[in-house]
């Protein structure tokens, strides 16, 4: 039991410092570029290769190469102590020609990586094979076999890199065991380290299950909690949803109140607006009817003081007739009865010249006063006859005056009921 204890305790400070070496080791860069190319310069006899400078311009006398950063893998199976322990062995490779080998292969400059992989796969497994034969204990079922692997890896990469190859190398290996009964005598070393690892997996497994078990418990239990949670919230969600709902229906209420109301206001505000049109209209027919009927007195009223005018011209054409027919007479009668008397003043001329003579005087005299009381008579007929045309003229412009008056009076009643409207 003592010895036991011993034996953990010394697994457990081997495997704190293998964890402290693994943390210890630098990372390994190795340097790679994407974009490396070389150029091969064929002109005539004359060759030449180089790496590809950055402003580089192509010639038709170039041919350029890339150097691409591949990745080669592959993996096999070794068998440990009489086949008792096989191990999966995979090999995980990242490469890169450099200048200096494409250089020493200008040959197969198209195929450097496919050349790599065919000449150092069995190399590297070499090196492999070599280091799983050194595993001559059971120790390393302890400790685990990273270590190896690193080993491995380094050993793979220097290699490489000796050979002008950049590389990163990652190798796993992954060991499986046998049925205990058929292990032999010569290997109870291994078969010890195996059991003291397979009990102390057991453990771990058991007190694994059990972290999950614990685990699957609260994750239960925090599932039951957030449906829980869950639950409160959706309760809480419907009771907002619910007042949310009543909100909405109130506020459709009073929109559709506001709505009628707003229905109701428009259509007193049409009614109003009919009356107020229907009253427009019928001040508008009685303006014109207003405006034909003063229409019609304007005409009547023309067409009166036109007959009235044209009946004062015809009296006065009338009266110049007479006028002219009396002057007519007057003038007949006078060389009439000039001739006669001049016919009797011939006759009684020898007889009583001198009687006659006093008489034609005194006649004379007579027609002279009579001639002046006709001339004065027919300049006072004139007269009247003007009067009358002054009359008629006056009477003619108090019509056109009426006229005027009733249009204005129009005019202003109009422009008034344009502003009333």
């Amino acid at each position: 039991m003592h010895n036991s204890k011993t034996e953990i305790d010394s697994w457990l400070m081997s495997l704190s410092s293998d964890n402290q070496t693994v943390a210890d080791d630098e990372y390994w860069d190795a340097g790679f570029e994407v974009d490396r190319q070389v150029v091969h310069s064929k002109f005539g006899p004359y060759t030449k290769l180089f790496l590809r400078p950055q402003n580089f311009v192509k010639r038709f006398y170039h041919t350029v190469y890339p150097l691409p950063v591949e990745e080669w893998q592959s993996s096999e199976q070794v068998k440990l102590y009489d086949g008792f322990c096989t191990i999966d062995i995979v090999l995980d490779v990242r490469f890169q020609a450099t200048v200096k080998y494409a250089l020493s292969h200008r040959e197969i400059l198209s195929e450097l990586n496919e050349h790599i992989k065919n000449s150092y796969h069995d190399l590297a497994f070499d090196f492999i094979n070599r280091e799983l034969l050194n595993l001559s204990d059971g120790a390393w079922v302890q400790k685990g076999l990273e270590s190896t692997e690193k080993k491995i890896c380094s050993l793979i990469s220097e290699m490489l890199i000796l050979k002008d190859i950049q590389s990163e190398v990652v190798c796993q290996l992954k060991p499986s065991f046998k049925e205990f009964p058929d292990v032999e005598f010569a290997k109870e070393s291994v078969y010890l380290s195996v059991l003291k690892k397979s009990f102390e997996f057991n453990e771990q497994e058991r007190d694994e299950v059990f972290r999950q078990q614990q685990l699957r418990d609260k994750q239960k239990l925090e599932h039951k909690r957030a449906q829980l949670h869950k639950i409160n919230e959706l309760a809480e969600l419907e009771r907002t949803k619910q007042a949310m709902q009543a909100e909405n229906i109130k506020q459709l209420l009073e929109e559709k109140a506001q709505q009628q109301q707003d229905q109701f206001e428009i259509k007193k505000k049409m009614h109003a607006d009919k009356i107020k049109q229907a009253s427009q209209l019928k001040e508008m027919a009685l303006v014109v009817e207003l405006k034909e009927k003063q229409n019609q007195q304007s005409l009547i009223r023309d067409q009166e003081q036109q007959e009235k005018a044209e009946l004062i011209q015809h009296q006065a054409k009338l009266k110049e007739k007479e006028l002219a027919a009396d002057i007519v007479k007057y003038e007949t009668e006078q060389a009439s009865w000039r001739e006669v008397k001049d016919k009797i003043h011939e006759k009684e001329l020898h007889l009583k010249h001198k009687q006659k003579q006093q008489e034609f005087d005194a006649d004379v005299g007579y027609k002279k006063r009579y001639e002046i009381q006709r001339l004065a008579m027919q300049e006072e007929s004139f007269s009247a006859r003007k009067k009358a045309d002054i009359y008629l003229k006056r009477e003619i412009e108090l019509l056109e005056l009426e006229k005027e008056r009733l249009a204005l009076q129009l005019s202003i009643k109009e422009s008034k009921d344009k502003d009333d409207n």
